[in-house]
């Protein structure tokens, strides 16, 4: 498998097809296979797929800490680099949306089109039920171990509630999730970033070819997350895809994966 280096960071990623390079980028506690669903779509349009897994996840080194979406963006960057390509669509779901728009603002060279699935939005602070839920997982991760946090609470996150209840979503996610290695929540680092602006407020500064697609039935502050994304870019629109939370890439793949391809081509 390829890889990248970001210092003592190595990203560990896939590469596939020879076309309209697309990266993308996965949530939090996945990794490279999350996107197995939508790559058939993919590879039937012909497109370059870079899959990585961030660092913290799947393969890639697991740091003491460096997991704020600007130490996630430059990884990424190496990676584009590693496989030489100069520009791409940049796909990115939940923590990987927060990182696409941090690339599309640090880096726009590199950022052609971007397809946010239930994106979260940097320097927002997350709702209250769902971070509830955060400080259980960390809590049980610590005093059990990783394994019994990804069973347990992050299982029952209120974030999965409405995905896992559709056949054979839960055992997709499960699949992953009993692989994460948990560096993020044992990590002895803080990863506070000092910088003088914020995300949302140079969304408008965003001119590409941008998606947006959110779960009818996703989690009120995620919504919200959305909504300012697609507000915020002038170029973006955004797609409410019916019945689902916020395991789009499972729920509806077929969906995902042409909104992908028909982005792609619009990328400069």
């Amino acid at each position: 498998m390829p890889e990248a280096s970001n210092g003592d960071v190595t990203v560990y990623y896939e590469d596939e097809g020879a076309g309209k390079p697309v990266l993308l980028i996965h949530g939090h506690t996945l990794d490279r296979r999350v996107w197995e669903p939508i790559m058939p779509a993919l590879n039937s349009a012909g497109c370059r797929v870079l899959r990585p897994d961030l660092r913290g996840h799947g393969l890639s080194t697991r740091p003491d800490g460096g997991y704020h979406v600007s130490h996630h963006a430059t990884d990424m960057a190496a990676v584009l680099d590693a496989a030489d390509v100069v520009r791409t669509t940049v796909v990115g779901f939940s923590i990987g949306g927060g990182i696409a728009l941090e690339m599309a603002l640090t880096m726009p060279a590199r950022v052609g089109a971007m397809v946010l699935l239930s994106p979260v939005m940097p320097d927002r602070p997350f709702e209250p039920a769902f971070m509830d839920n955060l400080r259980e997982v960390a809590r049980v991760a610590r005093s059990e171990g990783i394994e019994a946090a990804m069973r347990g609470p992050w299982a029952r996150s209120p974030l999965f509630a409405n995905s896992f209840v559709k056949p054979g979503v839960r055992e997709k996610a499960a699949a992953i999730l009993r692989d994460f290695p948990g560096a993020e929540y044992l990590a002895t680092r803080r990863d506070h970033v000092e910088r003088a602006w914020t995300v949302p407020e140079r969304l408008s500064e965003i001119g590409i070819p941008t998606r947006v697609l959110v779960g009818e039935l996703e989690m009120p502050g995620f919504r919200a997350f959305a909504e300012e994304a697609a507000e915020g870019i002038p170029s973006a629109r955004l797609e409410v895809v019916e019945g689902c939370g916020h395991l789009l890439v499972f729920e509806n793949p077929e969906l995902v994966g042409r909104r992908i391809v028909e982005t792609a081509s619009c990328a400069g």
